[in-house]
């Protein structure tokens, strides 16, 4: 084995790349990163019935989003190539061949049938559900007679009754009874090996030196520790990586979200972001600070800091989801879901504000353009005023698909419908309609600054008396029909003054149309 840290990431191309299998690869490509070791990404495609090359793709196309960079693996072809285990069943065999030939292994002709009940019998008893051996004794002569009366047959290991120890560097020490496995399948009867087999023949060949994983695989080490020492090779290093639950504390699902990767990146969640969220689930940086670039990520990672605690994923309100599937929603169906105050928003808010500029408008632009409340000449002639609305609008985003909700106010024409009810109670007020004709009063084409509407503002609230709410929300409402949103000098220098000018008129109309009487 060698001495360099090699991990791996390993997936099964049968759907896409969810929440658990992201924190897996991140974790392991992490601590490549940290150690200046390597970073392997393997496709476990033996599942022929389920395996697809849809699948396959979109895992890649996930994993480069997130930065996963891979130092061996599909197109970056190394030493220990092909990297799908469907192009290496010649070696399974020729392993599983070894373990026969050395009594580790042996054929077993049982049939599914006879196997489920017997399965079944031995539950009803509350026996464990193990193969009983029946094959086990099998003479060579008995053995090459059912081989040639065509009977379909599996390779099965013969577990050594005794006890197994899986040293790891998250659980501990975790001990297991090896009469509760039983004999079990290293190939089946179609020619492909057990997924406990061939990870095991891959990760010696590949040389991987630690193998992290999520603790629902700890079950699956005591099988592949017999395998390990049958074949005279050495264990990698254990750490099983605790489970990720809902904002409900259950086991995460795709009802619960563990929904695709692919649905951050479509709802605009930043991927530095993204990864930043996801190395916290199970795992606490040594200074405490939890926002973090991807190089300090790289410095910081150790998978000895992991925690056995199961790690929370707070991005979505599962109890408000009770009745959804929330892994078949689109991006847009998601956004109900959410849990705005999540760490998730809270982190990758400050990524957004902490980009270079051009790499935030590069990033934001295609969100804006989908949105079709900015017409196609603003991004051709208007570029300069464009990136001021956008670069003023990122304080306020966690994710880039929230732009839709500022930008139109920047380009649609106002319209009295477009007041909201909690905005409609300050129109009703008995000054409203003045303190909104000063102000208009007070602005000049010539001097239109955030600086000069703040005095304009300001003036007016002296003139009148008016301070507070009664000043700043009605200025607010009778310039953008709502309550809440941008800092309003910033927001109204970049909305020019001759929208001003036209909203302002039109809430000043509409103000005094509600104080005429019934």
């Amino acid at each position: 084995m060698s001495k360099k840290v090699r991990t791996r990431f390993a997936p099964s191309p049968t759907g896409y790349l969810h929440v658990g299998g992201a924190r897996t690869a991140l974790f392991n490509f992490l601590y490549a990163q940290a150690t200046g070791g390597e970073f392997i990404l393997r496709i476990e495609d033996t599942d022929q019935a389920r395996s697809t090359e849809e699948s396959y793709h979109k895992m890649l196309e996930s994993m480069e989003w997130l930065g996963l960079t891979w130092d061996e693996g599909p197109g970056v072809e190394g030493p220990h190539a092909p990297y799908r285990q469907s192009e290496r069943l010649d070696t399974y065999i020729e392993y599983a061949q070894k373990l026969v030939e050395t009594g580790h292994a042996y054929t077993c002709f049982c049939s599914t049938e006879e196997l489920e009940k017997k399965k079944a019998q031995r539950e009803a008893m509350g026996l464990p559900p193990v193969y009983d051996g029946k094959c086990r004794s099998l003479t060579p002569e008995e053995r090459q007679e059912k081989m040639n009366e065509g009977i379909p047959y599996v390779i099965r290991f013969r577990t050594p009754a005794r006890e197994i120890l899986v040293k790891d560097l998250v659980q501990g020490n975790v001990r297991f009874d090896s009469s509760l496995i039983g004999d079990f399948i290293i190939v089946k009867s179609d020619g492909f090996p057990s997924y406990n087999f061939a990870v095991v023949v891959d990760d010696h060949l590949m040389e991987i030196s630690h193998v992290i994983r999520g603790v629902g695989h700890l079950s699956n080490t005591p099988r592949q520790i017999v395998i390990y020492q049958a074949l005279g090779w050495e264990e990698p290093v254990w750490a099983h990586v605790s489970e990720i639950v809902g904002s409900d504390h259950k086991k995460l699902s795709k009802r619960h979200g563990a929904t695709a990767i692919t649905a951050f990146r479509d709802l605009g969640y930043p991927a530095k972001a993204f990864v930043n969220y996801m190395s916290l689930l199970g795992w606490s940086p040594p200074d405490g600070v939890e926002y973090m670039t991807p190089e300090k990520l790289y410095s910081q990672f150790d998978i000895a800091r992991c925690s056995k605690s199961p790690a929370m994923f707070d991005v979505f309100d599962v109890k408000k989801a009770v009745d959804v599937e929330l892994s078949v929603l689109s991006p847009a169906e998601l956004i109900p879901y959410l849990f705005p105050k999540s760490k998730m928003n809270w982190l990758s808010n400050l990524h957004i504000r902490d980009l270079p500029e051009d790499e935030y408008i590069e990033q934001i632009l295609p969100f804006v353009k989908n949105t079709g409340l900015v017409p196609e000449k603003e991004f051709e002639t208007n570029q300069d005023r464009l990136r001021s609305i956008l670069l003023s609008l990122r304080v306020y985003l966690d994710y880039y698909f929230q732009i839709g909700n500022y930008i139109g106010d920047f380009f649609r024409d106002f319209s009295e419908d477009m007041v909201t009810p909690s905005a409609m109670e300050f129109v009703r007020k008995p000054f409203f309609a003045e303190l909104a004709s000063l102000f208009l009063s007070k602005l000049s084409a010539d001097n239109f600054t955030a600086d000069a509407i703040k005095t304009a503002m300001d003036d007016s609230g002296k003139e009148l008396g008016l301070k507070g709410k009664d000043l700043f929300m009605s200025l607010r409402v009778a310039n953008t029909g709502k309550t809440e949103g941008l800092e309003l000098p910033i927001y109204l220098e970049l909305l020019g003054i001759e929208r001003v000018t036209d909203r302002l008129k039109k809430t000043i109309a509409l103000a005094k149309k509600l104080a005429l009487p019934a």
